[in-house]
């Protein structure tokens, strides 16, 4: 579930082709950026722009090295930082979802009015300051039955919950491995 995840989350911040950067850098650490750029097809110059843009957003994180072979210049290698990626998209979710009960709240507890034969919509307010006419048409509005749209709303409401649930168990299981890995390097020292 998580490669499916990261290929949906990384486009919105790298741009297009950057999912292809979750079959290249998944289960992976401080993979070589010239790597990168042969796999993709692209430029040394258009991946890192891709590269920096989810570095800018906490999604991919980069060391640095320096290559003596090649007169001192700078290589990057490059890790997915697939927890704060997971993170970022519930983050999304949250917000989708609260849209969603506003929109829910708002189709349980107001009327609106539309305009048949271009599908205008107008609240109450606005209905009656037209004189429940529509300006674009001057057609006579009518009552529009919101319960097909809240059905469909109360749908997508149970999907982004559900998919908030089966999100929030993936983080606990990195933060699981992270909190074991933490552990071993104390007994280690």
């Amino acid at each position: 579930m998580q490669e499916k995840i990261l290929k949906k989350v990384l486009p919105k911040f790298g741009g297009s082709g950057s999912e292809k950067l979750v079959d290249l850098l998944y289960d992976k650490q401080n993979v070589n950026e010239c790597l990168i750029a042969k796999k993709m097809n692209m430029t040394i110059n258009q991946t890192r722009n891709m590269l920096y843009k989810l570095a800018d957003e906490g999604l991919i994180q980069f060391v640095r090295k320096k290559d003596k072979k090649k007169g001192g210049w700078y290589t990057y290698f490059w890790t997915l930082k697939t927890k704060r990626i997971l993170q970022k998209y519930q983050e999304e979710l949250n917000t989708e979802l609260e849209k969603l009960k506003q929109e829910l709240h708002r189709r349980e507890n107001e009327r609106f009015y539309y305009s048949p034969s271009i599908e205008l919509e107008y609240s109450e307010e606005e209905a009656m300051l037209n004189d429940f006419v529509c300006p674009e048409t001057g057609e006579v509005l009518q009552l529009r039955d919101n319960s097909q749209l809240t059905e469909k709303i109360k749908i997508e409401i149970k999907k982004i919950e559900e998919t908030l649930i089966s999100l929030n168990s993936e983080i606990d299981q990195i933060e699981e491995k992270e909190q074991k890995t933490i552990v071993r390097k104390v007994k280690a020292e």
